[in-house]
């Protein structure tokens, strides 16, 4: 009996060490990031939206073009192992996937998600004809319009009007659509974006929204928010913006989101939620040119990695410089 009890006493004793050890590494999703930016486009490069194309990686962001006519542009870069880019086109310039359309709705262009669909790809992109303005509209009226590629490199807009415009007065998306995520499952796609409500509503509300389509052009908004900051208690998160959502191997949906400064990561069973919140951002400002804020992920899971392209924002009061960084983490995350 008594060698029993001390048998029993010693195995109490490793397992409640193994808890312990184990309690202490639960909890620690954190990406390694690298120390300078991965890619900085000729003036800028913010948004980035990433896909793997065979043994090719190809990056599409906001690129701000400085001719006759300042403009914000779609360009496109491309690379072998996600650090190293070049342009698209490969010429000395920016590679623009998708130009401004002067006097139009998508005057402007920016925030992207690209996908591979079918022989080709279908950019989803945010349009808006004017910039916000701090003495006038808090943000702009964009709007979420489609591109299509055959080429991989150049893309021409599938309608001249946008495939999800704004709401009318007082609904979700009143003022404004941004940062569109895409995936698709089977014959449905599925559309995560940020809604916007700020100015004449009541409630205010910004939030990540959702909406479905069987082909990809033809759209039903959902009436009910999928995640929204008010949702839950994150000091890092009073609001969540600029998704990115990805299947992992697991069969689990992980929604990247922007933080106030910072970027998390949020999972669920199913595409439209309910998701839970890791506590804490998975990855931070630490560096001089990401000094404002590290935002806006593109994430791809490969390899037992976790992949992270992001915005770095190094603002200032006579303006603000946007590149892209990389960093990683071993999936599956230790949740």
């Amino acid at each position: 009996m008594k060698n029993s009890l001390i048998i029993l006493l010693c195995f109490l004793a490793v397992s409640c060490k193994e808890d312990a050890e184990n309690d202490d590494l639960a909890g620690t999703i954190q990406f390694v990031k690298r120390e300078t930016p991965v890619w900085q486009g000729q003036w800028t490069a913010a948004d980035p939206s990433v896909i793997r194309d065979g043994d090719t990686l190809r990056l599409y962001y906001s690129s701000y073009i400085l001719d006759t006519n300042e403009k914000l542009v779609i360009a496109g870069a491309k690379s072998v192992d996600g650090i190293h880019w070049i342009p698209a086109k490969n010429n000395s310039g920016e590679s623009i996937a998708l130009d401004a359309n002067p006097g139009q709705w998508d005057n402007h262009l920016e925030a992207i998600s690209v996908i591979q669909d079918g022989d080709g790809l279908s950019m989803y992109y945010c349009g808006y004809a004017v910039e916000a303005d701090v003495g006038g509209t808090i943000v702009a009226k964009g709007q979420i319009g489609l591109a299509r590629s055959t080429d991989k490199i150049n893309f021409v807009r599938n309608a001249a009007t946008p495939i999800l415009s704004l709401g009318s007065a007082n609904q979700r998306d009143a003022n404004a659509l941004f940062s569109p995520t895409v995936i698709k499952e089977g014959d449905t796609y599925y559309m995560l974006y940020v809604g916007y409500c700020i100015e004449n509503c009541s409630p205010a509300f910004i939030g990540i929204l959702g909406a479905t389509s069987t082909d990809g052009i033809n759209w039903q908004k959902r009436q009910e928010p999928v995640i929204a900051g008010v949702d839950f208690d994150l000091s890092w998160a009073k609001v969540i913006k600029e998704p990115a959502i990805v299947k992992g191997p697991d069969n689990m949906y992980y929604l990247f989101i922007s933080g106030d400064e910072t970027i998390g990561v949020a999972r669920s069973k199913d595409i439209f939620g309910p998701y839970e919140v890791f506590p804490q951002p998975v990855l931070k400002k630490e560096y001089s040119w990401e000094s404002t804020a590290s935002i806006a992920p593109a994430v791809l899971i490969e390899n037992g990695k976790a992949r992270m392209w992001y915005m770095g924002v190094d603002a200032s009061d006579t303006g603000a410089d946007f590149v892209i960084g990389y960093g990683e983490a071993d999936f599956p995350f230790n949740w």
